[in-house]
């Protein structure tokens, strides 16, 4: 979230932001061998074949990212990010592999095998920038359609800290309510940082006002049934 913006300040500041967030997918994609992760240059493509394991990789790194965010002192260093979740078919690169010469295709094997395309990429890429700081959107697609003995996500965003009785709490997190409470509470205190910074960061007060808006909105929310 934001990586071109930063990049025209500087390189230390993305250069942070990235390792960090790769990192993060790294280790929570370690156990999850069906997850295939595509790196873009402002963050990553996270492709699984299941609700249950797209949304046990995304808490993981969600967890991960915002006790980094809580725990960086410097609010200079501090970094903000979002993401989105979309249903649909992606296809890798051994589809396009059936169509070539079988010499073609072992010499053009590695850079095959980087490649995934499909509709949900380009949908969680544009829904996106429906997400608040820290949050997850939810394109329709993944509101309508799941996958075999799944069901769809229920709103527009998911609530990421909310404890799901098959998803299991990483070892050592804080509680999940909690994480959320310190969360919001660090972003709206940094929200103040950039406004009194505002000329060197390249962004606009009304951008950080609706921020502020999307982020008290999806932190403070807290469903009947939950």
């Amino acid at each position: 979230m934001g990586a071109g913006n930063l990049m025209s300040v500087s390189l230390e500041k993305p250069a942070n932001a990235l390792v960090r967030l790769h990192m993060a997918v790294e280790q929570a994609t370690h156990q999850h061998t069906s997850a295939y992760t595509l790196p873009i240059n402002d963050g990553v493509f996270i492709i699984c074949p299941s609700t249950f394991e797209i949304q046990t990789v995304v808490q993981s790194i969600m967890i991960d990212l915002a006790a980094i965010f809580i725990s960086t002192p410097d609010p200079q260093n501090k970094f903000l990010l979002r993401g989105a979740i979309a249903y649909g078919p992606v296809y890798r690169g051994d589809a396009i592999a059936a169509g070539l010469s079988p010499a073609k295709r072992v010499k053009h094997q590695q850079t095959l095998s980087r490649v995934a395309f499909g509709p949900a990429i380009i949908q969680a890429f544009r829904s996106e920038s429906n997400a608040p700081p820290y949050g997850i959107a939810i394109h329709e697609s993944a509101r309508a359609f799941a996958p075999p003995n799944s069901s769809p996500f229920l709103m527009s965003h998911w609530l990421w800290w909310i404890a799901h009785a098959d998803l299991k709490q990483p070892s050592g997190a804080p509680p999940l309510s909690v994480l959320k409470d310190v969360l919001c509470s660090d972003i709206l205190s940094h929200f103040k940082w950039l406004r009194s910074t505002l000329i060197m960061h390249g962004i606009t007060n009304e951008k950080v006002s609706q921020w502020e808006q999307m982020v008290q909105q999806y932190f403070r929310y807290w469903p009947s049934n939950s």
